[in-house]
C-alpha cells in the first residue's frame, strides 16, 4: 500500500499534528519506508515486537509447482481444484485488478462458484463477497494483494499464488489467509522457471523450504470426478 502513494499522506498527516502528542505506531512487517517514519516522527519510542522462528507458521504446508509449456496456467490450477484433499475454499492471487476478473469469470465457465475482490469494488460489494466466501456460496475469490489484506474467513483451506508476488513480504501476507488460529492449510505457488529466484529468496526469508509438487494427471481428475459422482448418486438415491 505504500508504494501505492499512501505513505504521502500518511507523512503529510503525521507533519501537521501538534508538537504535543501521544503516537503509537503498529506495522505487521517493518520495511525500511515505515522505519524511517517510525524514526522522524516518534520521540525516543520504545519498540516491542514478537519474536518468532519464522515468518510463516508451520501449520501451513507449502508447495510449488513449476510452470511448464504444455500445460497453461489455467488447466493446471483447476485440476489441483479438483483434487486436492481437504479442500474447502480457497483465495486465488493474481497480480492486477483486470486479472481478478478475468480469472474468476473463467473458473466461473468451467463449474466453479468463483468471484473477483480487487480494489476497485465498493465496499459494500468486497464485504458482500466476503460473507458469500463465509456462508459458502462461493467456494473461490480471486484476489490482490491489497484487497485481501485482513481478511479471515475459518474455511479457507488452500491459497493459492496464481501469479508469483512481487516481494517476500507479499508472500507471507498471502499464505497467511490460511492456517490461522492453529489451524491447518495449503499453500501453493505456481512459479515460472525464470522465477525460480524468486522461490529461493521467499524460502531464505521465512525459513521453510517449499516443496515441488506433481501436477495431477488428467487421469487422477477423471477419477476423482466418477468418485463424485457415484457419491452424489448415493446421497440422492
Amino acid at each position: 500500500m505504500l508504494r501505492m502513494g499512501f505513505i504521502d499522506d500518511v507523512e503529510w498527516i503525521l507533519e501537521h499534528t501538534p508538537p504535543e502528542r501521544q503516537t503509537a505506531l503498529f506495522s505487521a512487517t517493518m520495511p525500511d519506508v515505515i522505519r524511517r517514519v517510525a524514526h522522524r516522527h516518534l520521540r525516543d519510542p520504545q519498540e516491542v515486537k514478537i519474536k518468532s522462528a519464522t515468518s510463516t507458521v508451520t501449520t501451513i504446508r507449502q508447495r510449488y509447482w513449476q510452470v511448464s509449456g504444455s500445460t497453461n496456467k489455467l488447466d493446471a490450477l483447476t485440476r489441483i481444484l479438483e483434487v486436492e484433499e481437504d479442500f474447502d475454499a480457497a483465495i486465488v492471487f493474481v497480480r492486477t485488478k483486470t486479472a481478478t476478473v478475468e480469472l474468476a469469470e473463467k473458473l466461473e465457465a468451467r463449474g466453479y462458484a468463483a468471484a473477483a475482490l480487487n480494489g476497485d469494488m465498493q465496499q459494500a460489494q468486497r464485504e458482500r463477497t466476503i460473507e458469500q466466501l463465509k456462508n459458502q456460496r462461493l467456494d473461490i475469490v480471486v484476489a490482490t494483494d491489497v484487497a485481501a489484506r485482513g481478511i479471515d474467513v475459518p474455511r479457507v483451506s488452500h491459497v493459492i499464488n496464481y501469479d508469483v508476488p512481487y516481494d517476500t513480504e507479499a508472500y507471507v501476507h498471502r499464505i497467511g489467509r490460511t492456517g490461522r488460529a492453529g489451524r491447518t492449510g495449503d499453500a501453493i505457488l505456481f512459479i515460472s522457471p525464470r522465477e525460480k529466484r524468486m522461490l529461493y529468496t521467499i524460502e531464505a526469508a521465512t525459513k521453510q523450504r517449499i516443496e515441488p509438487m506433481q501436477l495431477p494427471s488428467e487421469a487422477a481428475v477423471a477419477s476423482r470426478r466418477v468418485a463424485q459422482f457415484k457419491r452424489l448418486v448415493a446421497e440422492a438415491l
